[in-house]
């Protein structure tokens, strides 16, 4: 992975948008903490599966990740960034837009940086998601 703590998030939600689940792991200390729109998450495992649960049914996925803001000290960072979703359907029409702002920490372990806390801030949204996507987390 050893990539800077920068690109960590727009690699999480490329993953997610390409349907790449496996790769998930390595982006997340075992012990992560997430509060999400579907709740509180401890761990990686848990946080991985309820990713792949919400995102993995959604036949196009996009999500914009900008003004990422890095303040790093040492082997931790903290870090900001505006996240824009869009989950659409077969033909491509958008069921679900939204914005957030994803906030967390990263650590730095054997060069590779790993988020170990982290929350998504909801700012906007509109549209629904489908109900045969069965969401539950």
């Amino acid at each position: 992975m050893a990539h800077s703590p920068d690109l960590v998030i727009p690699r999480i939600f490329a993953a997610i948008d390409d349907h790449r689940f496996d790769d998930l792991p390595a982006f997340y200390t075992a012990e992560v903490q997430a509060e999400t729109a579907v709740g509180p998450i401890s761990g990686r495992d848990r946080l991985v599966a309820t990713l792949k649960a919400i995102h993995e049914p959604v036949p196009v996925l996009q999500h914009l990740v900008t003004g990422v803001i890095v303040d790093q000290d040492g082997e931790e960072a903290d870090v900001r960034a505006n996240v824009v979703a869009t989950f659409c359907d077969e033909e491509h029409h958008p069921t679900l837009e939204g914005a957030s702002v994803w906030r967390g920490r990263l650590s730095r372990a054997d060069g590779d940086w790993r988020v170990s806390a982290f929350s998504l801030d909801l700012v906007w949204t509109r549209g629904a998601m489908p109900a045969d996507w069965g969401v539950s987390a």
